[in-house]
């Protein structure tokens, strides 16, 4: 039997061991890096019927009392076995949605999965990116526990965690996700409180605040010579002059793929499964755009995307891309990433990616761009979904002169860069 005594002298030498308690509980020594660096204990335990058996997570010492571990343990193992329940009917899908309903016993873990089939398979990435943020955040403390145990404290002391961690915003994300995912148990009457109700996103740094910065053109300008001391990778540097470019979001630009993009004719049509509109859209590429994919047309790294990933046959990751632009904007190199900090930093403060389409607008406005004709230039919704449409001709070709140029504008910035290197050196 375990002691709190010999858990608290757990050391790094530890790392890998099995701890053995009462009735078959384990705990797993393992090291967590972040926010602190701290020597953990995840406990499990095996349910079901032998051949049927099941790993059980519990939770992980010290988040949670080695008494409150077992007092779960104890929880489970008396609990009821699973009986099957109907779900409301789906008026999207006029069809009966199964999920499993484990009484006290029913999980976090397994009360996202039903939430998951339910609701989230008609989202455009059909609940990828909430899985990814509850699996990395929730699930390794509390996704083990009963749904119908949690209490706000132990939710509270989650987000805490990820609030330690310097990611305030993830908190609220993951606090919304949650709120959406207990309220569906409560209507499926799986749970008979929700955990979240007390519990606001101010509480934990806020609400996500909607960007509003836009670099000027000196700036705009200035990166362009910063860019080139910044040792940025050359996709890397491709990218971003294409997102000012064209005036696409990051998601659609990592997704480019060649079989998208007319040479010929100078165009690059964004199938639906990629566009933020969820509709196919082709928008014209100016001669400067064309001349930022050159490289990659000499020597593709890949026969599908523009924008490789770790493998050819991977797109590169817009996480990826904003990791390299933030890694030299921080005031500390972080151990196994870029030295170079801070060369990207601008004058008027820190950039992200996404504040480049707004960079494209208001350059598109200072060249004398009606504004109602730069709207429906980064418009998806109001875009023609071909140039060859005969209703759309005209306006296409607005379209061409007016991302002409701002290429050219763009042209300038990059030229002036490249005379105050040859003049420096």
């Amino acid at each position: 039997m375990l002691s709190n005594v010999e858990l608290d002298h757990l050391t790094e030498s530890d790392i890998g061991r099995c701890l053995s308690d009462v009735d078959g509980l384990k705990g797993w020594v393992r090291i967590e890096a972040r926010p602190t660096r701290r020597v953990v204990v995840d406990f499990t335990m095996r349910l079901g019927a032998a051949g049927r058996q099941r790993e059980q997570k519990l939770g992980t010492w010290p988040d949670r009392s080695l008494a409150d571990i077992r007092r779960t343990a104890d929880q489970l193992r008396r609990a009821p076995a699973p009986v099957a329940i109907a779900l409301k009917q789906s008026p999207k899908t006029a069809s009966t949605r199964i999920a499993v309903r484990e009484g006290a016993s029913m999980t976090v873990s397994e009360l996202f999965d039903g939430w998951h089939r339910d609701a989230l398979g008609d989202r455009k990435d059909a609940g990828e990116s909430v899985r990814r943020s509850l699996l990395k955040d929730v699930m390794p403390h509390i996704g083990g526990l009963p749904a119908s145990s949690i209490t706000s404290t132990e939710v509270s002391a989650m987000l805490e965690r990820i609030v330690e961690r310097g990611a305030p915003r993830q908190a609220g994300c993951v606090l919304a996700d949650l709120r959406q995912m207990f309220r569906w148990g409560l209507q499926a009457s799986i749970i008979d409180s929700d955990p979240t109700t007390s519990l606001h996103k101010s509480d934990f740094g806020g609400a996500a605040q909607e960007r509003s910065r836009t670099l000027s053109a000196d700036e705009v300008a200035e990166l362009a010579i910063r860019m080139d001391a910044g040792r940025l990778a050359p996709h890397v540097r491709q990218a971003v002059w294409l997102l000012l470019a064209t005036g696409v979001r990051v998601g659609e630009l990592v997704q480019a793929r060649w079989n998208d993009i007319d040479l010929y004719r100078r165009t690059w049509t964004i199938p639906a499964e990629f566009s933020h509109s969820g509709r196919e859209h082709t928008l014209p590429l100016s001669a400067f755009a064309i001349r930022q994919l050159e490289p990659g047309i000499r020597s593709k790294r890949s026969e599908q995307w523009v924008f490789p990933g770790r493998t050819p046959s991977e797109a590169l990751s817009a996480k990826a891309l904003g990791k390299q632009i933030r890694d030299r904007q921080r005031g500390t190199q972080i151990r196994g990433r870029s030295s170079a900090t801070q060369t990207l930093l601008l004058s008027g403060g820190a950039w992200t990616p996404l504040d480049l389409r707004r960079t494209t607008a208001a350059l598109m406005l200072a060249t004398g761009t009606d504004p109602a004709l730069i709207s429906i230039c980064l418009s998806q919704s109001q875009r023609p979904a071909s140039p060859a449409d005969d209703i759309a001709v005209t306006a296409f070709d607005q379209w061409i002169q007016v991302f002409e140029t701002l290429g050219n504008r763009l042209q300038e910035f990059e030229n002036r860069s490249r005379a105050d290197e040859r003049q420096a050196a």
